[in-house]
């Protein structure tokens, strides 16, 4: 797995940054489960490769996918330095750590994420639109879900916390 992140490029810290952003809009949640500087970093920087590697693994499965549809033997590194940038738009995903407003700042950025790996795809590899939104779904998808499961179980784990430094206090 290293190696074929190093043959990556560009992309990698682009989608390590995307993944830092996302992680680092838990920032204050993590803060205000008392969470000591040292234990917030862990946190971050545990989330944060987790996020890109549900990038990653939903970017592969596109690969997959445009390689069966396309019949082109295509290299998973090619297509991702070629799709990477797509993801950018998840830079800002630390507005979504923004009270009352989060849950449309991470849905928007999630369809603008999506809509430019359609566009991408049909730019460097000639697919329509249409056929684009279908075949990129799947690989969004997947992202999607593992996204939600980190998420969950981060979000678990400190209310698990809270709860008991709650009972400690009683």
């Amino acid at each position: 797995m290293a190696e074929v992140l190093l043959k990556m490029e560009a992309g990698v810290e682009l989608l390590l940054a995307v993944g830092l952003s996302m992680s680092a809009a838990h920032f204050f949640s993590l803060l205000a489960n008392r969470l000591g500087p040292v234990q917030i970093a862990v946190h971050l920087l545990f989330d944060a490769l987790g996020l890109s590697l549900a990038f990653l693994l939903g970017i592969l499965c596109d690969s997959l996918i445009l390689t069966s549809l396309k019949d082109v033997p295509l290299h998973p590194i090619t297509f991702a330095n070629h799709i990477l940038p797509a993801i950018w738009p998840g830079l800002f995903y630390i507005l979504a750590g923004a009270p009352y407003i989060s849950d449309l700042i991470a849905v928007t950025l999630f369809a603008w994420i999506h809509l430019n790996v359609v566009v991408l795809l049909k730019a460097i590899y000639g697919i329509p639109l249409e056929q684009g939104l279908v075949m990129a779904l799947p690989g969004f998808a997947l992202a999607l879900v593992l996204i939600a499961l980190l998420f969950a179980q981060r979000w678990k784990s400190s209310y698990a916390q809270l709860a008991r430094e709650v009972a400690l206090n009683h």
